[in-house]
């Protein structure tokens, strides 16, 4: 995924962007607002374009995984308001 940029972001800097994003919240050292969920909406469809374009069994599978991240967040952070 070298070279690659998803939502904007070189996927190798996204990776860890969602890492410790992920990190954060799973230790209760984040509060996810709303500037934040629209960024992981649009990096879950930037990955699920990716996912459908890739050239690559193990890309589509990152891809894949990496939203799986993405999404659990999302719905941790939703799943927290209500």
């Amino acid at each position: 995924m070298r070279g690659v940029e998803i939502a904007g972001t070189n996927a190798q800097e996204l990776d860890a962007e969602i890492t410790s994003c992920v990190s954060a919240v799973l230790t209760r050292r984040l509060k996810v607002d709303g500037r934040m969920e629209r960024r992981l909406v649009d990096i879950s469809s930037a990955l699920s374009d990716k996912e459908a374009a890739a050239d690559s069994v193990i890309a589509a599978e990152y891809c894949h995984r990496l939203n799986q991240l993405v999404n659990t967040v999302l719905t941790e952070t939703r799943a927290g308001r209500a």
